[in-house]
């Protein structure tokens, strides 16, 4: 049987008020950027001051978290990252749930693993982050606070700035998943010959398609979360997919993909008191 598989689709943070740090208000790099669909479209910040490059999301109530992620981010190999959730609207008061500072890159090559010199020496591979960077901690439980600062210390970035194109924070729903979970890197580029036979391709950029199989879920989860994941996000809402928040760094990413649905499956009914449901979803870019 296959290990949990991680959605992030119920996001807070899109909806929470954002401030605090020193973030570009023109140009279309405003911090409010962090909540839209278009991860090209980034915030960023005025400098790499410590002091800059913090953000806090009042969410209006007491709210259940449990995954965070901030994609196409350009951390560097030092850039460390910390989650704060509490009550406490200035974060003087007591954390309900602190991650510490924790590195963004995880390192995906094991130290020595190949030739000497060969191997990238901040153990960071970029291939291994095919839809661009992730950085994600999913909390052992779900903890509930009104208030979310995540704080980002990267005061060396050689970019002079901090940037991200999104952020979502929320209550992750996970479940087990049949085999058969296909990851598909998917290629929309024209190939076309000429009279005389040359093979010409216009490519276009590619993006992973995944597929994904739930059998013998129970009606909470089937109608509670299957059909309103349809229902709610449609074709046009987006959501992060993680296969498998613990395996190793190297394939992780390959198989974490914030998406959309292509289509809406339907709920199955496979036995007494046991549904079953289905995601098919292409890559957002």
């Amino acid at each position: 049987m296959a290990k949990p598989l991680h959605v992030l689709w119920k996001k807070p943070s899109d909806t929470g008020a954002y401030s605090g740090g020193a973030w570009v208000a023109g140009g279309g790099l405003a911090l409010a950027n962090l909540t839209t669909q278009d991860v090209q479209e980034v915030a960023r910040s005025t400098n790499t001051a410590e002091a800059s490059t913090w953000w806090r999301i009042d969410l209006g109530r007491l709210t259940p978290l449990s995954m965070f992620a901030l994609l196409n981010h350009n951390g560097s190999t030092l850039a460390r990252r910390r989650h704060i959730v509490t009550n406490s609207p200035d974060n003087s008061g007591p954390a309900v749930y602190d991650t510490g500072f924790e590195r963004m890159r995880v390192p995906t090559v094991v130290w020595g693993a190949e030739a000497f010199g060969a191997f990238p020496f901040d153990g960071v591979d970029a291939d291994a982050y095919p839809g661009g960077t992730i950085d994600l901690h999913i909390a052992p439980e779900p903890v509930y606070g009104r208030y979310l600062f995540t704080q980002i210390s990267d005061t060396d970035n050689p970019a002079g700035y901090l940037q991200a194109g999104r952020f979502m924070a929320g209550e992750a729903w996970a479940h087990r998943y049949k085999y058969g979970l296909t990851v598909k890197t998917a290629d929309p580029s024209v190939v076309k010959r000429t009279r005389g036979g040359m093979r010409l391709v216009r490519q276009l950029p590619r993006y992973r398609t995944v597929s994904v199989t739930f059998e013998h879920m129970l009606a909470r989860d089937a109608y509670g979360t299957g059909f309103e994941i349809d229902r709610q996000l449609g074709k046009s809402g987006d959501f992060l997919l993680v296969c498998d928040p613990d395996e190793d760094p190297t394939l992780r990413f390959r198989r974490a993909v914030y998406a959309a649905l292509t289509d809406t499956v339907g709920i199955t009914t496979t036995s007494l008191g046991r549904y079953g449901w289905a995601i098919n979803a292409e890559e957002l870019i």
